[in-house]
């Protein structure tokens, strides 16, 4: 983008460019620090569509918006690169899976896994970010972030079932010695 540099005597400057979509923008930063903003929607317009008069601490804090001080939007080629390596999925637990009626951190789903529960739909309820304490029931449909294999691990958790500690086989006394 080229930016157009102009001197106005006894104003202050004047900067200009055309925006990738043809619309022109006009800055005049005046000597006593206030700017004015006019958008002209078309390169051949002679009356802008709109102007915006701001003080020196208003550019200021609009410039550090502009500038991205404190949120830095992501890329367009950083969010595809994300989203190709990036899963958000649903996936409900069955009644006797490993996961049911166990504490999320009790669970270890990040350990066994590598993805994390980012929220809970409960019936009618969504649980955003559950607590590590939070109890996952049956029926629960966590949401789950990781790579591919990441929630399929954690689908796999919330269709495997517990197994019932094998209790010790009963003995009957079958003392054949009383007659």
């Amino acid at each position: 983008m080229k930016i157009k540099t102009g001197e106005l005597p006894g104003i202050g400057k004047r900067y200009s460019f055309e925006t990738a979509e043809g619309e022109n923008i006009v800055v005049i930063l005046h000597q006593s620090g206030h700017r004015e903003l006019y958008y002209f929607a078309g390169s051949d317009e002679d009356e802008p569509d709109f102007v915006l008069k701001l003080n020196d601490e208003e550019a200021r804090q609009l410039g550090t918006l502009l500038l991205g001080v404190d949120y830095q939007p992501v890329a367009d080629d950083r969010v595809e690169l994300l989203l190709k390596n990036v899963r958000i999925e649903w996936v409900q637990v069955e009644p006797d899976s490993e996961l049911a009626n166990k504490k999320i951190i009790d669970s270890r789903i990040r350990t066994q896994t590598g993805a994390t529960v980012i929220g809970i739909q409960r019936g009618d309820m969504m649980i955003g970010s559950p607590d590590v304490d939070e109890v996952i029931l049956p029926g629960d449909t966590l949401m789950v972030v990781g790579n591919r294999e990441q929630t399929k691990s954690v689908d796999t958790l919330c269709h495997s079932c517990v197994l019932d500690p094998i209790s010790p086989p009963t003995t009957k006394n079958n003392d054949s010695s009383h007659g």
